[in-house]
């Protein structure tokens, strides 16, 4: 029976208590999610399927548990992290997609951005240019600052819960992604000036 108007914590304390309706549930709600998420990570769709079904399995697993008091979205992503982390040292392939192809496949699934009936040749070839020169900007970041992006801007995560997920706290987050920013706001700056 789904269960559309309950909470993912609603869900995981059904769960908890040998509901499997609860189950069903999250793996609706977040199937799609944690593909994205672990594909990101694994430029492998197959083993993104896999590790997106494997943590299901833990979040079945650890079901007695899931502390009541948290977000499950942050839990259940800290999961699939680690999940494919440990893929990548197993294989030790640890470099993570380019954002470019990130963002290829993004369109690949969900279409290209509309634009604007407005939109003339000469913004069109801005917007471009711009986009090239952010995913240009982007690919520089070290991995760590480069997945800080990915979880607050592609995700759109607090950075409460990014701390969650990458095992640090809100403020360091915080602090990390002000700096990145601002470096990449003077590394644009820099381009403009060129122009």
């Amino acid at each position: 029976m789904r269960r559309p108007d309950s909470t993912d914590e609603e869900l995981m304390a059904l769960l908890g208590q040998g509901r499997q309706d609860g189950l069903a549930e999250l793996v609706h709600r977040y199937q799609n999610d944690l593909f994205r998420f672990c594909l990101h990570y694994l430029k492998d769709a197959e083993r993104a399927k896999d590790l997106a079904q494997e943590t299901f399995i833990r979040v079945y697993t650890a079901r007695d548990r899931f502390d009541q008091s948290r977000k499950f979205r942050p839990w259940v992503l800290c999961i699939a992290r680690n999940l494919c982390l440990n893929e990548l040292k197993r294989k030790k392939t640890v470099s993570m997609e380019s954002l470019e192809e990130y963002a290829s496949s993004a369109r690949e699934g969900f279409g290209e951005i509309l634009r604007s009936s407005a939109d003339g040749p000469d913004e069109l070839l801005q917007t471009a240019e711009r986009r090239n020169l952010l995913l240009e900007a982007l690919a520089e970041l070290d991995e760590e600052s480069r997945e800080i992006v990915h979880l607050r801007f592609f995700e759109r995560m607090q950075a409460r819960e990014i701390a969650e997920i990458v095992g640090s706290t809100e403020g360091a987050v915080r602090t990390r992604l002000h700096r990145i920013l601002r470096g990449m706001r003077a590394q644009f700056q820099d381009l403009k000036d060129q122009l």
